[in-house]
């Protein structure tokens, strides 16, 4: 149904019609030279039928009767006796123009159907728009609210005079605007709005964590292969990045110097996912906070592994390595 507007893109609309009729006359002509050769003259409107209907519920009522007319003129002419002769006998003449009858009522049911699934389709299609357009919107606001939250938490971080409340209500905001950064990449990334490229994602949840709260000599670094996972994936994972960014940029640095490295790839059915820094190191005797037991929490949620270790590629440093499986 989709060859007409197709070509009516780059001939009239009355040239699309021709061209799928000729199309249907050319196969109702070909499977009468094939019956032809084993059986001359017999059941002349055999592939006359199939070529109209073909016709007419690819391109319409008008293709519909091109492909009757043409059809009914190649009988006249070469099937019915006598052959390749205008002439032609009385009952043989009436059995043409029953068989033209027969054809244009059979051309109104098959073009009917054709227009009311065509107009269906358009019908659905503008409503899955119009679901589109205002899930998008959601989104729009929903990101939207989610800064405005996260803008009222530093506003208030800012004049707050304990310094461990202070530090608690940055990392809040900086949750909430990782989750906010998710709507913005969503629409971006898949038409369905379901999916989201977690390497764009992750670079702007870095590039955010570098612009606001790394220190001036302290430099991040990011890494990573493309890689598409549904939203819901992509916003436990990007908390967990946010987690340990944020982690090693209150507590890794005190002299302000050092350097962070986030990398990304696929591994078999799996992304791994590591974060390291060059930093003093963790406590190994210290309590887990808030950040660590909601890094476990959603790790626990993606059904992934998370190890936090010392770092590989230096003597000192932390190294935080998460396997996530890329089926649900």
């Amino acid at each position: 149904m989709e060859l007409p507007h197709r070509l009516a893109g780059r001939k009239p609309d009355l040239w699309a019609d021709i061209v799928v009729a000729a199309a249907a006359v050319g196969l109702a002509a070909a499977g009468r030279m094939l019956v032809d050769l084993f059986a001359p003259g017999v059941v002349a409107y055999a592939f006359v039928f199939p070529a109209v209907i073909f016709a007419s519920l690819v391109a319409g009522a008008r293709a519909g009767l091109i492909a009757t007319i043409c059809c009914e003129l190649l009988i006249w002419y070469y099937v019915i006796p006598p052959r390749r002769d205008w002439n032609i006998s009385i009952p043989d003449m009436i059995g043409l123009v029953v068989a033209t009858i027969s054809l244009i009522i059979t051309i109104w049911p098959v073009s009917a159907f054709r227009a009311t699934a065509l107009r269906l389709r358009e019908e659905q299609q503008r409503h899955v728009e119009l679901l589109s357009l205002a899930l998008r919107e959601v989104d729009h606001r929903t990101r939207n609210n989610f800064q405005i939250a996260a803008s009222l938490l530093l506003s208030r971080a800012a004049g707050q005079p304990d310094p461990h409340l202070r530090d608690e209500l940055q990392a809040a905001a900086g949750r909430l605007q990782s989750l906010a950064s998710v709507y913005s990449n969503l629409a971006l990334s898949s038409a369905d709005l379901s999916t989201v490229l977690l390497h764009d994602h992750l670079r702007e949840v870095c590039d955010r964590i570098r612009e606001g709260m790394l220190p001036a000599g302290v430099s991040l670094s990011f890494d990573a292969e493309p890689v598409q996972v549904p939203a819901q994936k992509a916003v436990a994972i990007a908390l967990i990045v946010n987690e340990c960014l944020t982690n090693a940029a209150k507590h890794a640095f005190p002299d302000g110097l050092g350097a962070v490295a986030v990398w990304m790839r696929p591994e078999g059915d799996n992304i791994l996912l590591t974060i390291e820094d060059d930093g003093k190191g963790r406590d190994p005797e210290g309590d887990a906070g808030t950040g660590s037991k909601l890094m476990t929490v959603l790790a626990r949620s993606l059904g992934a592994s998370l190890l936090v270790t010392s770092a590989t590629t230096t003597d000192h440093g932390t190294r935080c390595e998460l396997k996530v499986p890329l089926a649900d």
